[in-house]
């Protein structure tokens, strides 16, 4: 593989895009983890939830402990094994090997304008709850 400057195009490969929000979650940059994805996806799951919250308070919900006490253990991020199928201008990557990688199981990303962008939050915000269980009466 050739980096910059051999005529190749800046674009980062769908791999990178996929381990760099492993690693802005496992270290708690939500912010982060949110840039990485497209509008669309970043803000479905907020629609819905109310009162109002943004991407970052998704992840802060909907991430188990152990993944968000990876910020005090960096070291664990190196042993994240990625997985990509691209498909033209979309991708699927299955992650597994890290506490976050395990949290999130299967990302999907699309090339917009050049741009490798995730299309998914992952199996932990899939399967949350972001709404509040009301108690049921008896």
């Amino acid at each position: 593989m050739c980096a910059g400057g051999c005529g190749e195009s800046s674009t980062t490969p769908p791999v990178d895009v996929v381990l760099n929000y492993l690693n802005d979650l496992g270290a708690g940059n939500f912010a982060g983890a949110c840039a990485l994805l497209d509008k669309r996806t970043r803000e479905a799951p907020l629609k819905s939830v109310r009162p109002r919250i943004d991407c970052t308070k998704v992840f802060a919900r909907c991430l188990p402990d152990t993944v968000t006490r990876l910020t005090r253990d960096q070291t664990q991020l190196l042993y994240a094994s990625i997985q990509v199928n691209v498909a033209g201008d979309k991708a699927s990557a299955d992650v597994s090997g890290t506490a976050v990688a395990r949290a999130i199981r299967r990302v999907t990303l699309a090339d917009e304008l050049g741009n490798w962008k995730l299309t998914s939050y992952g199996q932990a915000v899939h399967h949350c709850r972001l709404t509040k269980r009301h108690p049921v009466k008896r």
